[in-house]
């Protein structure tokens, strides 16, 4: 009698966790498809069209891994497009964001590099070390970069959650799709993305936006060259 109960509470269990488990699964599914339908509402450009675009401010490029001193992939296909938007005018401005919170890891390095070697002018590139994440991204270049309207360049499948993103802070945003290759880790990229995305939704829907940041505050319209470490400015000269 005892094992039967016992038996019983352990599948009641089970069955309860199972739901829970469908429930929350469920729920994952359908904000990702709330991203892809959002994303539908986003004036979007690639290289085929680009000449279509209107003018805009600036162009965020948000970092991605490198390898040493090399951009990867799919950073050095955003810079490409950053640098295109720029030489044809659609871009006064270039930001780049990326990930330097240890001395042995630097995303920003190589991506000023590049910008320097396909001769953007140096006041018009503006670096931000502290882009940790997307939203760290758009909220920094949001408060402390006083951006107010942008070009978003990165691959077709984190457009949908960036545009998103600057959308809600209040960025009027264009999308540049920087997908110049077939990627080896694409699978991988997309599964990521439908994690990064449940935890965009939560922190706009769930968390309060910030609305001051600590750092300093520039203006995009100002010179790039103030926003950069010591060590670039040294070596750009």
């Amino acid at each position: 009698m005892f094992r039967r109960e016992k038996f019983h509470k352990i599948g009641h269990y089970i069955y309860l966790s199972s739901k829970i488990f469908l429930i929350i699964l469920l729920t994952a599914i359908l904000i990702d498809l709330f991203f892809e339908m959002n994303y539908l509402t986003v004036p979007t450009y690639s290289r085929d069209n680009l000449d279509t675009m209107s003018p805009y401010t600036v162009a965020i490029v948000p970092g991605a891994a490198v390898y040493g001193k090399k951009p990867s992939p799919v950073l050095e296909d955003r810079l490409r497009c950053a640098v295109l938007l720029y030489k044809k005018k659609k871009v006064k401005k270039i930001l780049l964001s990326g990930d330097n919170g240890t001395k042995t890891y630097n995303e920003l390095t190589p991506m000023l590099n590049y910008m320097l070697k396909n001769k953007v002018r140096k006041q018009d590139i503006f670096m931000d070390y502290s882009g940790f994440r997307t939203y760290d991204t758009l909220i920094r270049a949001k408060i402390l970069y006083n951006v107010e309207d942008a070009v978003i360049v990165t691959q077709r499948f984190h457009q949908p959650r960036a545009s998103f993103i600057a959308e809600k802070i209040g960025i009027k945003t264009a999308v540049m799709e920087s997908d110049l290759h077939i990627y080896n880790d694409r699978v991988k990229y997309r599964i990521r993305e439908f994690f990064a995305r449940n935890l965009a939704w939560m922190d706009i829907f769930l968390s309060d936006i910030p609305r001051n940041y600590k750092g300093e505050t520039y203006s995009i319209l100002g010179n790039g060259e103030l926003t950069w470490k010591t060590r670039d400015l040294i070596k750009s000269k």
